[in-house]
């Protein structure tokens, strides 16, 4: 039998026993069902079921209930599904074989990651997963938002305390909060908090742009997590591993031929910033000058874990950039996407403004929209002071203001 600690990233699991802890579903991501399993040995993982098979699974795997789980995958997981400290989850589907078996002892019916005060303090603002926090209930207030949302506020207590605000999100989930169960003092209530995400308070004033927003800049670095490109099944667009000399989807079985796409996130540069972006499809096929499909299929032997100088050789270069901003599930939390990337026709301006060029002026009849041909064109032409007791002017530069939750 299979246990959570012989799984690999990107692989095909054998036949695992679990017992389901928790079930979530992301407050934007709706179309994601994620539950908690511990194994016989305390170790944890993430399960997720989404799109096709969400409502089968929803209906198959229940909380406190164990389970015999086999013929699923283990994608890697991204930064918004990340809870735990593994890599990657479980991906189960209509393929997968999910058996219950009689409740045991020997699977834990309790799973918790508790940290103290000053360990939860040194993860910092990005930890490497979301910590469980066990204290004393001291207080609790129902608090309302400036929008006029509804939240509720915990003071616990564990040497010393800590305040923890429970979301809407979470005190609307009767399977996830019952505010009968929390009597403060004189009585002493034991309150134990998973999955605590740090945030920062600070009212901070920040800049948007557009959909369409352009910029110019460079390329500093390529990133991606053990393969920049990626199998997905050509039906449900969920990740799929090798099985033999066919391809497997948890959802839809063997598939004779994937779909592939990059993985691929940028660090770019301009005068006045840095970010990181997610480079798209369409811009990636751009820097390629293939599509992916085509470039693996002339090039066979390829490394998916190294990028190709075809791809590398667009370091340092300056691109004009089409970019797409988008909130996550936190209005505050934004991510950047490269819409579409060309090289630039004109230079990037500079932080100096020079001397515009001379326009050209033409008639234009009232009933015509196209310019009249004569040969002698008129010029206008326009100064440009400058006062060297003044400061050098800027450029008119869009910054990108460091992301600030409130």
């Amino acid at each position: 039998m299979t246990s959570i600690s012989d799984l690999k990233t990107d692989g095909i699991g054998g036949p695992l026993q679990v017992r389901i802890l928790r079930k979530w579903k992301h407050d934007v991501r709706q179309y994601e069902t994620w539950y908690l399993a511990v194994d016989r040995f305390a170790d944890a993982i993430q399960i997720l079921r989404q799109r096709t098979n969400q409502s089968y699974i929803e209906s198959v795997l229940h909380v406190s209930q164990c389970y015999t789980i086999s013929d699923y995958s283990c994608p890697q997981l991204d930064n918004y599904q990340k809870f735990l400290e593994n890599e990657f989850y479980i991906d189960v589907g209509l393929k997968s074989i999910i058996q219950r078996i009689p409740d045991t002892i020997t699977i834990p019916k309790t799973w918790f990651r508790f940290v103290s005060k000053s360990h939860l303090i040194n993860l910092g603002e990005r930890p490497p997963y979301y910590p469980d926090y066990i204290g004393v209930l001291s207080k609790i207030r129902d608090c309302t938002k400036a929008s006029g949302e509804s939240f509720v506020l915990l003071i616990l207590t564990d040497e010393s305390e800590l305040a923890i605000n429970l979301w809407k999100e979470c005190i609307t989930n009767p399977d996830k909060f019952n505010r009968n169960s929390l009597h403060p003092p004189p009585a002493t209530t034991v309150v134990a908090v998973t999955n605590l995400k740090p945030s920062i308070y600070n009212g901070v004033l920040r800049y948007g742009s557009s959909h369409a927003t352009h910029i110019y800049a460079s390329i500093k670095e390529f990133h991606y997590q053990n393969s920049w490109f990626q199998a997905i099944c050509p039906i449900c667009k969920d990740p799929i591993f090798k099985r033999g000399e066919s391809w497997y989807c948890s959802a839809h079985g063997l598939i004779e031929k994937p779909t592939y796409m990059y993985k691929l996130t940028v660090t770019i540069t301009d005068a006045t910033d840095t970010i990181s972006a997610l480079i798209s499809e369409t811009s990636c096929r751009k820097l390629l000058k293939s599509s992916l499909e085509n470039f693996i299929s002339n090039n066979p032997h390829i490394n998916r874990n190294t990028l190709p100088p075809i791809i590398t050789n667009h370091k340092e270069q300056t691109k004009k950039m089409s970019i797409q901003m988008l909130r996550a599930s936190n209005p505050d939390n934004i991510r950047f996407i490269i819409i579409d990337i060309e090289d630039p026709t004109t230079r990037a301006p500079t932080s100096v403004p020079a001397t515009p060029a001379q326009p050209q002026m033409t008639r234009m009849r009232p009933s015509d929209t196209t310019p009249e041909p004569s040969t002698p064109v008129q010029h206008v032409a326009r100064a440009l002071t400058y006062d060297p007791t003044e400061s050098t002017p800027r450029k008119n530069a869009k910054r990108t203001a460091k992301q600030q939750t409130s």
